[in-house]
């Protein structure tokens, strides 16, 4: 919204109704008063570590010769809904095993919610091959992340990230992680109470891992190059 110039002169101009600031120049007002906030928490005595003097004229100028950025776009169906769509993708690979209805011999159905019908659950069949090649496509190459840390969580900004801490007056030391063992981990991410080892044929015997799969890696693939056998997967075409 604004004036705008016409050959007539000066009119005008409404903004849609959907608009509400300009993100530029709301990131640069956020900055603005980030940066004046630190200053003034800072002169107030709030941010003394009582180890030393911190520069923070020297940050507060860093941070200002920069530029930020604000996203101000709402989620669509709420947090939530977001929250719940992105740990889909975070801890887990394409689809959850509850999702997939059938396996035949060449054929794989399975469930999917379509957009384009206000998310309609829907079941779509694909052959065996297609299937894999679409799940393997999602799959991480080898020394590949999901979850990636930035900011403080970052492995370079330990030093930082303990100087927060200590501003805030919480301990030095990150809490400690409770490892589940396998069979605790499986129960909680199946929700069950049934030892998810049984044999799904007879439901009496219980599995036990013979052998892993993975990445062709180091001397197996170096192996395997001397004898001429195929080190490179390719999907399937017709």
């Amino acid at each position: 919204m604004g004036t705008v110039c016409t050959p007539e002169g000066y009119r005008w101009q409404a903004a849609k109704r959907e608009y509400l600031f300009p993100v530029l120049k709301l990131s640069k007002d956020f900055r603005q008063a980030f940066c004046a906030g630190v200053q003034k928490m800072w002169q107030d005595g709030y941010l003394n570590t009582g180890e030393g003097e911190l520069d923070v004229a020297g940050m507060l100028a860093k941070a200002e010769g920069k530029d930020w950025e604000v996203y101000i776009q709402a989620p669509l169906y709420g947090g939530e809904k977001l929250l719940d769509y992105l740990g889909r993708y975070v801890f887990r690979i394409a689809i959850s095993n509850h999702r997939i209805v059938a396996v035949e011999r060449n054929s794989v159905t399975f469930e999917y919610y379509d957009n384009r019908e206000d998310g309609k659950l829907k079941q779509m069949t694909l052959s065996a091959v297609e299937f894999i090649g679409r799940f393997l496509a999602r799959v991480l190459p080898s020394r590949f992340v999901r979850i990636r840390h930035y900011g403080l969580h970052h492995g370079s900004c330990r030093g930082k990230l303990r100087q927060a801490r200590r501003l805030l007056g919480l301990p030095m030391e990150l809490p400690v992680i409770i490892k589940l063992k396998l069979l605790d981990w499986l129960k909680k991410i199946l929700k069950t109470e049934e030892d998810p080892r049984l044999c799904p044929a007879c439901h009496k015997g219980i599995m036990v891992p013979s052998r892993t799969f993975g990445p062709l890696v180091n001397w197996r693939l170096q192996l395997l190059s001397f004898f001429g056998v195929f080190t490179q997967w390719k999907f399937a075409t017709p």
